[in-house]
């Protein structure tokens, strides 16, 4: 789809890295027993950088390309009821919730509106390679030839959702350079406060009497050594693990900005014709 090289290799090597790192943090987040949005949310992440790798280079045919547009609009309204009712997707947020379901609305306007918005008519919709440009006409997603050329109200709106996604690639680009890295968000706040309640003595209703800590009762000398260690490692065991650098809250960000910022690029290249 692209047919400058350089831009569509470039384009390939941000969208491989990004679905590399959603690839890790989904069998992180799978492995941990990470909640069903959290999960959901970085399996998003990882379909969408591989389609974004394949329409960089080919044109999908009208089956692939309505299965993509109903499984992005799926996944884009499952994003917008988890942020209307302020689920956190991941460890941005509630805010991760609604980053999730914009880029899921512009991978559904970049798949439909292709024929309306591109500069130069594509290939067939069996296939064809990306870099030729042939003849007059276009496919849309039927499969039916119509005149090539841009549509202005189409334009118009790709422009708009460009500006709405180079906002929040400046947003999540502010989070990843201003974030405390020493503070170590877990990979996803609601998972981890759980973890944190079975552990914390001061999580314990202590006016029931029935509540109170059992380290309250004698212990005998002998069994004091024994106590210590299980206590010690039954906090490092249930307290939220702190998360390697690759798999925090700024890398994360500057996953969501790389994200944002490449499919303004491909938005751009398809109304410029690059």
């Amino acid at each position: 789809m692209i047919s400058s090289l350089p831009l569509a290799w470039a384009l390939t090597a941000v969208f491989a890295a990004t679905g590399s790192y959603a690839l890790a943090r989904w069998a992180a987040a799978v492995s941990e027993r990470r909640s069903a949005a959290h999960r959901t949310a970085e399996l998003a992440h990882l379909l969408m950088s591989a389609a974004m790798v394949v329409m960089t280079w080919t044109w999908y045919g009208s089956a692939g390309l309505w299965t993509q547009i109903v499984l992005f609009g799926v996944l884009g309204v499952f994003f917008l009821v988890t942020a209307s009712r302020g689920v956190p997707c991941g460890p941005s947020g509630r805010v991760a919730g609604a980053a999730h379901a914009l880029m899921a609305a512009a991978m559904v306007w970049m798949l439909a509106a292709m024929p309306l918005i591109m500069a130069s008519p594509v290939a067939a919709a069996g296939g064809g390679g990306a870099h030729a440009h042939h003849g007059g006409d276009a496919m849309d997603m039927s499969g039916t030839a119509h005149a090539a050329g841009p549509a202005g109200w189409a334009v118009a709106v790709t422009v708009a959702l460009c500006a709405v996604l180079l906002a929040a690639a400046g947003y999540w680009g502010a989070r990843a350079l201003s974030h405390d890295r020493d503070a170590g968000d877990p990979l996803t706040p609601d998972d981890a406060s759980t973890a944190g309640e079975a552990t914390d003595p001061a999580a314990c209703d202590c006016a029931d009497p029935a509540a109170a800590p059992q380290a309250a009762q004698p212990v005998p000398a002998e069994a004091a050594g024994t106590a210590g260690a299980t206590t010690a490692l039954a906090e490092r065991v249930g307290a939220p693990a702190r998360p390697a650098g690759r798999l925090g809250a700024r890398s994360d960000a500057a996953c969501h900005a790389a994200m944002s910022v490449g499919m303004v690029v491909m938005l751009a290249a398809m109304v410029a014709g690059w």
